[in-house]
């Protein structure tokens, strides 16, 4: 059995489906609340937060891309697109709007509580790193206050954009970001700043670890974004 605190929001106007979500998950031990509308859905954010949301994009209301835009600014909420559009374009939209992750119908309702797992997972490693003003990755640990990257009593002093983009990459555990996601998070910018100022701060964040020789990577997905990988 899961957690049985952690809440999963459905927003699909398919009830048949939605019937089979929630039998699922709730089969896994998770509270579930199901929202037929994007509207409802956004309300019911508010109301039940939750922690994992599962979001069709084809709602009668409003289009899911949409909403995860509202959800992603709101909400601290993971967001899984479950979706009838597999199409590459869809789901870098997707991604690029704040989702997490993307399930295409039909789907394995084993599947499905995996993903959703997956993200409970993340969230507590996440937790569990973090204490007392220090991120943990790996062999190396970022210290809020000195605004440093320690390893095994070597450090090496990083700008305060080049901190905030590595702990943003590491609080990720391993997801892709987009470069729109981390401009809007660590240049608190989306449109003014050209997304190749982020290709050139990963540039000097990668010579950093380097220096330490940190057992960090922070690898690249052509068109779309960085993550950063702990070995």
């Amino acid at each position: 059995m899961q957690d049985s605190h952690a809440r999963v929001l459905i927003i699909e106007d398919d009830p048949d489906i939605a019937a089979v979500e929630q039998q699922f998950l709730t089969r896994a031990g998770y509270e579930t609340k199901w929202a037929s509308t994007g509207r409802a859905g956004l309300a019911d954010v508010v109301k039940f937060e939750p922690d994992v949301v599962l979001l069709d994009i084809g709602l009668p209301d409003m289009s899911g891309l949409d909403a995860c835009t509202t959800i992603a600014e709101t909400a601290d909420a993971y967001i899984l697109f479950v979706s009838g559009n597999s199409s590459e374009e869809v789901r870098l939209a997707g991604l690029g709007l704040g989702a997490d992750d993307f399930i295409t119908k039909p789907f394995s309702g084993n599947e499905l509580v995996a993903r959703v797992a997956s993200f409970l997972r993340r969230r507590e490693r996440s937790r569990l790193r973090e204490k007392d003003g220090r991120l943990q990755l790996g062999d190396s640990a970022l210290v809020r206050d000195l605004h440093m990257l320690e390893r095994n009593g070597r450090a090496v002093a990083l700008t305060a954009l080049e901190f905030r983009l590595l702990w943003f990459l590491g609080e990720a555990d391993g997801r892709l970001l987009t470069r729109a996601q981390i401009l809007e998070r660590v240049w608190n910018d989306v449109s003014g700043i050209p997304t190749r100022v982020v290709d050139v701060h990963v540039a000097a964040l990668r010579k950093k670890v380097g220096e330490i020789g940190a057992a960090l990577i922070i690898s690249s997905v052509r068109g779309i974004g960085y993550r950063l990988d702990v070995p």
